[in-house]
């Protein structure tokens, strides 16, 4: 079996403060990750760039509205060729900037301080460059790459934006592109990303502001996308992905109302979300061989929903602290892992009137359920289905007033808990329903409740059951 029966070896560590680890004990996941950081660590400085590279033509443009004038400049910059480049800086009130270049190693640096400003660039060739940097009002930023990428290397492209009303849309294609949006500081942002090809890669970093929109899509088998720490409230995250080997990592965004969405199509995807915040939803849909998918929160009334297709994939559910979460695992293929942990050992966390479904259909799949804590957790309502053989399910519960259903359908599947110990279930008012069909199946445990009830039913031959009732 993949799953170590420790809960705590094969729980996620989560912990506030901390840098967060999906799949900490997962060695090819690592490897994944540090071949990713190698080509990431190459980040690129573009306005450092644009007097170190640019060896062909240069326009260096400055203009400044004067004061009290009314409506700005409209400037239109146009190379051919390779290794140009194009520094414009433009501040006042209401202005275009254009910027197209055709060829390879161009560098494009623009810069705007003020209102109503619209900044455009167009590079069309290998190994561009694109900088786009604004502080103001109702700015919007479109960047539009296209060019062949080989061994990484591909065209780039970075915004910094701070102020309102931001609209960035970016769009590569062809080859190895990067897109790397930093520090966007405002409210009511909207991002929208498009990328298609290979060695593609979007960053995302520090995106601080309310009311933002991020749409993200990816075609190939080298995407990534990496956001750390959004910061706001009323965000939605929506992030598609098709092809080999893609990451969608979070590493913490705080906020209220966040809602994310993950699609992955393809083989070795993987997909990490933490968040910090109250009423979140998160939906992850990953159809393919050797997925994993990750989802923590903290907060209230969040809602996790995880649908995988096919052999040898994880899915881990930590949830610190709520009430009224909902969560759904559905996992189709053999060895697959769903782990489900409600509150760590803390006293100040708590998890109450949770809803937690799991189903898992195929052969040595692994579940995990551990609501424990210092203080109860109460009111759960615990369902889960395995129709497969050598299925395993362990169980950690304490708190009042839980309903549980379990429903095997298969040979050699067994109930236990932590460490190939007992199922442990203890706490006022539980009602446990278990239901075996099969032949070899197990079921060993102990419940503590004063008041409650247990229905065992195990159809078919050498079944054993063993409950201790305190």
């Amino acid at each position: 079996m993949k799953l170590n029966k420790s809960i705590i070896a094969c729980a996620v560590v989560m912990a506030l403060g901390a840098q967060q680890s999906a799949f900490a004990a997962n060695e090819s996941y690592k490897e994944r990750s540090v071949e990713r950081e190698a080509k990431s660590a190459s980040t690129v400085q573009i306005d450092k760039d644009m007097m170190a590279n640019a060896v062909g033509n240069v326009i260096i443009l400055s203009q400044e509205s004067a004061s009290g004038a009314v409506f700005g400049n409209d400037v239109r910059l146009t190379q051919e060729g390779d290794t140009n480049g194009i520094n414009a800086s433009v501040n006042g009130e209401n202005n275009d900037t254009e910027i197209k270049q055709i060829g390879v190693s161009n560098i494009a640096v623009s810069s705007s301080t003020g209102d109503g400003n619209t900044q455009l660039i167009d590079q069309d060739g290998e190994s561009n460059e694109a900088q786009v940097t604004i502080a103001g009002n109702e700015n919007t930023v479109s960047v539009t790459q296209e060019g062949d990428g080989f061994l990484g290397f591909g065209n780039a492209a970075i915004n910094i934006v701070e102020g309102d009303n931001n609209e960035i849309s970016m769009e590569q294609g062809d080859g190895g592109q990067w897109s790397l949006n930093s520090n966007m500081v405002g409210s009511a942002n909207t991002l929208e990303t498009k990328q298609s090809g290979e060695w593609n890669e979007i960053h995302l970093n520090n995106i601080i502001g309310d009311n933002n929109d991020i749409n993200i899509e990816q075609e190939g088998y080298w995407s990534v996308v990496k956001i750390e720490s959004i910061e706001g409230n009323d965000n939605e995250i929506e992030i598609d992905q098709e092809g080999d080997t893609n990451q969608a990592v979070s590493n913490i965004f705080v906020g209220s109302d966040n809602d994310v969405s993950i699609t992955q199509a393809g083989d070795d995807n993987v997909s990490t979300f933490d968040v910090i915040g109250d009423g979140n939803e998160f939906n992850v849909d990953q159809a393919g061989n050797a997925n994993s998918s990750y989802i923590g929160a903290i907060g209230f009334d969040n809602e996790f929903t995880v649908r995988q297709t096919g052999n040898s994939n994880e899915s881990h559910l930590v949830n610190f602290n709520g009430d009224d979460n909902e969560v759904d695992v559905i996992q189709t293929g053999d060895e697959n892992v769903a782990v489900v942990q409600a509150s760590q050992v803390d006293n100040a966390l708590t998890t109450d009137g949770s809803d937690i479904n799991i189903s898992q259909v195929g052969d040595m799949n692994d579940a995990v359920v551990n609501v424990s804590t210092i203080l109860d957790s109460n009111f759960t309502t615990l369902d889960i289905a395995q129709n497969g053989d050598l299925n395993a399910l362990d169980l950690l519960i304490e708190g009042s007033n839980h309903i549980i259903d379990i429903v095997q359908t298969g040979d050699e599947n067994m109930i236990t808990g932590a460490n190939g110990d007992a199922m442990l279930i203890g706490g006022l008012g539980v009602e446990l329903s278990i239901s075996q069909i099969g032949n070899g199946n197990l079921v060993e445990g102990s419940v503590i409740s004063a008041v409650g009830s247990i229905a065992i039913s195990q159809v078919g031959d050498w079944n054993s059951a063993t409950i201790i009732q305190q």
